[in-house]
């Protein structure tokens, strides 16, 4: 996934994880994002290896930045 393909959503997502790790529950107070676009770019963005799931609670950090 290239920088032009994110939406809006992507990146209000990415501007927090660069800050550090975050759980699905933090993006969504963090953000103001549903609980259902929270889950559904983590997947894209886990996807594109962008983002790593690190533990099974739902622990995320980002491995990739796009926008570098």
């Amino acid at each position: 996934m290239d920088v032009d393909e994110l939406i809006e959503s992507d990146r209000k997502i990415l501007s927090e994880l660069r800050e550090g790790r975050c759980t699905p529950a933090s993006l969504v107070d963090w953000t103001g994002l549903s609980k259902q676009t929270i889950h559904n770019r983590l997947n894209v963005l886990v996807a594109a290896e962008h983002v790593d799931k690190i533990h099974e609670s739902g622990l995320y950090e980002l491995v990739d930045d796009p926008s570098n």
